[in-house]
């Protein structure tokens, strides 16, 4: 067979990465760890790319767990080293992979360091009663067995094995063991789960687990229902998205902001518009600033635009000297030389006028 020569004619900036890592480390690691040392070198290729542990995983769509665990797994094989301040993880240094390892743990790091910005405690959590009930347990043959005998456990595994286009591992039987026997979802339910997991191109156990547990925890036990809260969370998770041009998903609190306004079944236009005006007032993007214009919109009773429209004309109407935080504009702002502020003003029909008031008092 001929050899095929790549070549690219793109001028991009790159991340080196040293060939004794690939040779000698890379072929006997785990992907995910393989995937901390390469984000550990993205972070030190002369880019302001921040590193803390949160960072890195929802950059790599991993738990912290998973990338402390990934980090001690490269210090045991003097790839890195960790410095530590009691139990908190405060620096990370990249050791030079061709020098001796006796050596390189005898001289100490003279690599390049990169400081945790978050501290990691690694203490051991206490765990809670719902902590324990949401922790995958290793089922054995005989409860295995039990299950199969009970469920249409075999079928289920037979279409995720499909889904999946690989042999089943006993981490992907174990995982659907517990769906069947913790978290009591249906045969239709677990399927539509790997469905829409799969859709999402994530296919890890890790991943589907924390979706089950999420559905479960929401109270969601049919497929119609998992179709509602999925369609109405990627809604809102879009809009926030669009409006805010993040291109990437939403992280830590993010998450909890968007959860709470598809539990209140806002329009997209309606998160669009809040976050709209988020950019407008403050410059930049904010998700806590957006949950207020969203949340004083549920408080009152607003669903759709005209309705905002209609509570923006009654609070001009209340205060015509003052503009709503958190209210686009729509009429233009002139200033004179003398003028002393700037307040936009508002320009309606007596008509117009007329119809907002009986929109706000059927809404009442």
């Amino acid at each position: 067979m001929n050899a095929i020569t790549l070549n690219t004619d793109r001028k991009f900036s790159a991340t080196v990465v040293p060939n004794l890592f690939i040779d000698r480390f890379m072929p006997s690691a785990n992907g995910a760890y393989v995937k901390v040392y390469l984000y550990l070198l993205r972070c030190l290729s002369g880019s302001t790319l921040p590193f803390s542990l949160s960072t890195a995983a929802d950059a790599l769509d991993e738990s912290e767990k998973d990338i402390v665990r990934a980090l001690s797994y490269w210090e045991k094989n003097n790839v890195v080293s960790l410095a530590m301040e009691a139990d908190d993880l405060t620096g990370i240094t990249l050791l030079d992979l061709a020098v001796d390892t006796r050596e390189a743990l005898i001289s100490q790091p003279k690599g390049n360091t990169i400081i945790a910005l978050e501290p990691y405690r690694q203490e051991k959590p206490v765990e809670t009663a719902q902590d324990s009930y949401y922790k995958c347990p290793v089922y054995t043959e005989e409860e295995l067995e039990q299950i199969r005998t009970t469920n249409d456990f075999s079928m289920v595994l037979n279409a995720i094995e499909m889904y999946l286009a690989r042999i089943l591992t006993p981490q992907d039987i174990n995982l659907a063991a517990f769906l069947f026997d913790r978290l009591q979802f249906s045969s239709d339910l677990i399927l539509y789960l790997y469905e829409y997991c799969i859709g999402k191109n994530k296919k890890r156990c890790e991943y589907i687990e924390k979706v089950a547990i999420s559905w479960h925890q929401e109270g969601i036990d049919t497929v119609e229902k998992a179709q509602e809260y999925n369609l109405l969370y990627d809604t809102c998770f879009h809009a926030a998205n669009k409006a805010f041009s993040l291109s990437r998903m939403p992280v830590g609190p993010e998450r909890e902001y968007i959860r709470r306004w598809s539990a209140w079944k806002m329009s997209a236009e309606l998160i669009e518009e809040a976050c709209t005006r988020t950019i407008l007032n403050i410059n930049k993007p904010d998700f806590k600033y957006a949950d207020r214009i969203l949340e004083s919109w549920h408080k009152a009773g607003a669903s759709t635009m005209a309705e905002v429209k209609a509570l923006d004309a009654a609070h001009a109407l209340l205060h015509p000297r003052q503009t709503e935080q958190g209210v686009r504009q729509t009429a233009p702002v002139t200033k004179s030389a003398g003028s002393y502020n700037s307040y936009p003003q508002r320009q309606y029909s007596s008509q117009e006028l007329s119809d907002l008031e009986d929109m706000l008092l059927k809404k009442g």
